[in-house]
Formats: structure tokens, sequence, C-alpha cells
């Protein structure tokens, strides 16, 4: 059991990393993305809304809004 608890730990740091990795990357492609640890989903959305024309928006807003300021799942919340 303990193997397993450690393997997904594991794992898990491994794919969160890659899911940074890959995010970091397709952001690359974008001029004057905003910060999405200073701005809110709505704001990260409504930005991809209005500057991502191509068929990664969907990518871009979920890679944006995983590190939004205000996003629940994350640990601090904006205005802390």
């Amino acid at each position: 059991m303990r193997n397993i608890v450690i393997t997904s730990a594991i794992l898990f740091s491994f794919l969160t990393t890659s899911v940074y990795a890959d995010c970091a990357s397709l952001l690359a492609n974008y001029k004057r993305v905003p910060d999405p640890s200073v701005k809110t989903m709505k704001q990260l959305k409504r930005w991809v809304k209005r500057k991502v024309k191509d068929g990664n928006a969907k990518a871009v807003e979920e890679c944006l809004v995983s590190q939004a300021a205000d996003n629940p799942n994350k640990a601090t919340v904006a205005g802390q």
C-alpha cells in the first residue's frame, strides 16, 4: 500500500510539472500574456476570448485559469 501511495505521489508531481511545462510553451506563442497569478479567472477568460483566435483557445484558457489568482483549487486566493 505504501508503495502505491509513493508511486502515485511521484506520478502526480511529474504530471503536474509536465502540464505547466506544456502551458509555458503554449503561452510563449502569444504576445503580452497576462500574469495569471494576479488576474481573476473571469479576466483571463475575457483575455483569451479577445486575443486568441486560433484552435488553441480552450487549451490556453485552461492553462491560464489553472494558475488564476482566484481559482478555488489553489492554496492561496486573490487578496490574501
